[in-house]
C-alpha cells in the first residue's frame, strides 16, 4: 500500500521541493526491519527487533520529487523523470502499488504513493521503502519530511516490539465511515486495524472523541476567541489533550507537538513567558519523537522554549498575563505544576 498525497488539492510550495536531483544509492538496508509479503496488506515493513518511541526508523530520499499538475502534463513530466533512472530505480518505482490503474499509469503510482513535501505542499515524494509502510488508524509510527535534509523520516512514537508492523495512519484523524470512505476510494482497501474491527458501541466511541477533538481544534484556531478568550482558549488546549489520551492511548507526538505550540502561542500573545517556555519545551520533547533532534521545526521550538519572546506576536493581544519574568514553578508538586501551567484552581 502507499500513502495519499492529496497533491491536487494542497495550496502552497515547500521551499526547494522541485529539485530533480536523483538519489545516488538504492533503498537503505537497515537492523530495524524487513520488508516482508504480509497476508491482505501486500508489502510492509516488519521490525527485527524492539524499537524504543523516538527512534529514527529510516530516513530516506526520494526516488522523484514531483509538483501537483494536470495528469497528461503528470505523465510527461514522469516518463522523463523516469529515462534518466537507474534501472534499479525504475524497478523500484513501477512495483509500487497502483490503486489508479487506466490511461495514466504512472500518474496513478504517485496518486497512491506520493508523500507531501512538508505541511501544505504542493510537491510530493516517492520512496522505495517508506512507499511500502502499511496503514492504521492507531499508528505506532509518524512519518516526516525533513526539509533541511531533503528527506522523509519515520519515527516510532510509541514502543514497537520485535516481529510487529510498522504502520502510519493514511487518514486524517476522521470518524470511521469517513476513514473508510476515503481508504477505500484513495487506496482500494477496507481498513481492518484495531480502531476500525471495535464493536458498534466501542467504535461510536470512539468516532465521537474524534469528532469532539475536531471541534475543539477548530475552537482553539478561532484567533478572536485567542484574543478575548485565552483562558477558555487555553482550556480548550488541555480538554484536547486528555482527548487524545483517550482516544489513542496517550497523545500522539504530533498531535501533541501541535497542541503545546497551540497552547505557547495563547501565552506569548498575552506576553506570559514562563508557561510560553513551558509549552515551548513540551512540543520542543514532542518534535523530538516524532521527527527528530535534526528537524527545523524541532529546533525552532528550541529557540522558543529559550526565548519565547522572540516570536513574531510576543505581547500582540495583550501583557494581562506577563506576570513576573522571574517566577519558577520549580518548587510546585506535580499536580500543583499541572493547575499552575494550565491556569486552572488548585
Amino acid at each position: 500500500m502507499g500513502i495519499d498525497a492529496g497533491l491536487d488539492a494542497v495550496p502552497t510550495l515547500s521551499k526547494g521541493a522541485e529539485s530533480d536531483e536523483l538519489p545516488k544509492s538504492p533503498s537503505p538496508r537497515s537492523d530495524l526491519f524487513e520488508v516482508q509479503q504480509i497476508p491482505g496488506r501486500g508489502r510492509g515493513l516488519i521490525a527485527l527487533r524492539d524499537i524504543a518511541k523516538g527512534t529514527r526508523i529510516i530516513s530516506e530520499t526520494p526516488l522523484l520529487i514531483v509538483k501537483s499538475m494536470p495528469q497528461p502534463a503528470l505523465e510527461k513530466t514522469l516518463a522523463a523523470k523516469l529515462k534518466v533512472m537507474s534501472k534499479e530505480q525504475q524497478r523500484q518505482f513501477l512495483s509500487l502499488h497502483n490503486n489508479h490503474p487506466g490511461q495514466y499509469a504512472f500518474g496513478g503510482i504517485v496518486k497512491t504513493n506520493a508523500l507531501p513535501c512538508g505541511s501544505g505542499s504542493s510537491t510530493g515524494g516517492i520512496y522505495p521503502t517508506i512507499c511500502l509502510i502499511n496503514h492504521s488508524c492507531l499508528p505506532n509510527s509518524h512519518n516526516n519530511w525533513n526539509d533541511d535534509h531533503k528527506t522523509e523520516t519515520i519515527h516510532a512514537i510509541k514502543p514497537i516490539q520485535a516481529g510487529e508492523e510498522i504502520t502510519i495512519d493514511y487518514s486524517h484523524g476522521d470518524p470511521s465511515h469517513i476513514r473508510q470512505q476515503h481508504l477505500r476510494q484513495s487506496f482500494g482497501f477496507d481498513c481492518q486495524c484495531t480502531v476500525c474491527s471495535l464493536p458498534q458501541r466501542e467504535l461510536k466511541a470512539s468516532d465521537t472523541r474524534r469528532l469532539q477533538t475536531q471541534r475543539l481544534d477548530d475552537k482553539i484556531g478561532d484567533p478572536t476567541r485567542m484574543l478575548s478568550q485565552p483562558g477558555a482558549s487555553l482550556a480548550d488546549c488541555r480538554s484536547l489533550l486528555r482527548l487524545l489520551e483517550e482516544e489513542y492511548g496517550e497523545a500522539p507526538a504530533s498531535s501533541a507537538a501541535r497542541l503545546y505550540y497551540d497552547a505557547f502561542q495563547i501565552s506569548v500573545a498575552h506576553s506570559d513567558r514562563p508557561r510560553a517556555s513551558m509549552f515551548a519545551e513540551r512540543a520542543y520533547r514532542a518534535r523530538i519523537v516524532c521527527e527528530g533532534e535534526d528537524s527545523p521545526l524541532t529546533q525552532r521550538m528550541k529557540r522558543f522554549m529559550d526565548n519565547p519572546a522572540s516570536h513574531n506576536n510576543f505581547g500582540v493581544y495583550s501583557t494581562k498575563w506577563k506576570g513576573s519574568d522571574k517566577y519558577s514553578p520549580s518548587s510546585l508538586n506535580t499536580t500543583e505544576f499541572e493547575a499552575w501551567l494550565w491556569r486552572r484552581a488548585n
